[in-house]
């Protein structure tokens, strides 16, 4: 759903490197990240890192967009909808 700047026309790179961490998909230009959460991050462990990773990348300015690899699986419309909304948000000034 992100491939071929299908979500408003804009680029989104998959596994994409903000040294130290490696997201799952990120639009560059306006830096929106879009993380895929499945199962590792609902234990204790999952959740601290990616607490730190979210603080580190706030610092950054990017906007993470979290999204439950079950939900994208159930509802990919809806999940397509949600990052759409996001990403018109983020265009704004």
């Amino acid at each position: 759903m992100l491939r071929d700047r299908r979500c408003g026309g804009e680029k989104f790179r998959r596994e994409y490197v903000i040294a130290p961490y490696t997201v799952d998909f990120c639009c560059v230009s306006l830096k929106f990240v879009v993380e895929v959460d499945g199962k590792d991050h609902l234990t204790e462990k999952g959740i601290q890192h990616d607490r730190e990773r979210d603080e580190f990348l706030t610092e950054l300015g990017y906007e993470i967009q979290r999204i439950s690899g079950y939900d994208v699986l159930r509802d990919p419309r809806e999940v397509s909808r949600k990052i759409a909304a996001a990403v018109e948000t983020r265009r704004r000034p």
